[in-house]
């Protein structure tokens, strides 16, 4: 009879405080899984490339979805992007580089003068936006930028306009600040 009280206490328990809404299941995919997760969710609304590398999956997308030429300001048109990363993220253990790649921008109208400032600056807020509006985890997502000076190869995946890009890369191993 103990027994029977002890597990109907365990039942109670789980049920008054196991369950919620806003349970996310993360794991870590390998990089194949990892690929098709994004190819299938992402909207194929910009041009797009995914690239396998040792460190993860690099995804490049065509920068100008985000911003307008010489701005760093985030357009409203590609949240919905940055929302369905961010969505795939919470569901992931994955970190993540937010690199910005971007050449030959005029600078007449902005308050940019060279490319790798600007380049830093959009960086920097797409992942202030992913953790303050995706609530990502501060730790688990760096920006970088690059502006002109690691520019996308047509050795590795021809692609047009691709030296002006985002790269969302999602590293395969732990990685710690």
């Amino acid at each position: 009879m103990k027994n029977l009280y002890i597990f109907i206490l365990i039942i109670i328990v789980i049920f008054c405080t196991g369950f919620s809404d806003n349970i996310y299941i993360t794991y870590k995919p390998d990089i194949n899984t990892l690929e098709e997760l994004f190819k299938s969710n992402l909207p194929r609304a910009c041009d797009t490339t995914y690239t396998k590398v040792p460190r993860g999956l690099i995804i490049s997308i065509d920068e100008s979805c985000f911003f307008n030429e010489g701005e760093a300001r985030i357009k409203e048109s590609s949240l919905y992007i940055l929302n369905k990363i961010v969505y795939l993220l919470k569901n992931l253990s994955n970190y993540c580089v937010v690199e910005d790649h971007t050449q030959n921008n005029n600078f007449s109208k902005s308050d940019y003068k060279e490319d790798w400032e600007l380049s830093m600056t959009r960086s920097a807020n797409i992942v202030e936006y992913m953790i303050k509006y995706g609530h990502i985890e501060p730790t688990r997502i760096f920006a970088l930028g690059f502006g002109e000076y690691m520019p996308f190869r047509d050795n590795v995946a021809p692609q047009k306009n691709m030296e002006n890009r985002i790269d969302f890369v999602i590293i395969q191993y732990e990685a710690k600040r």
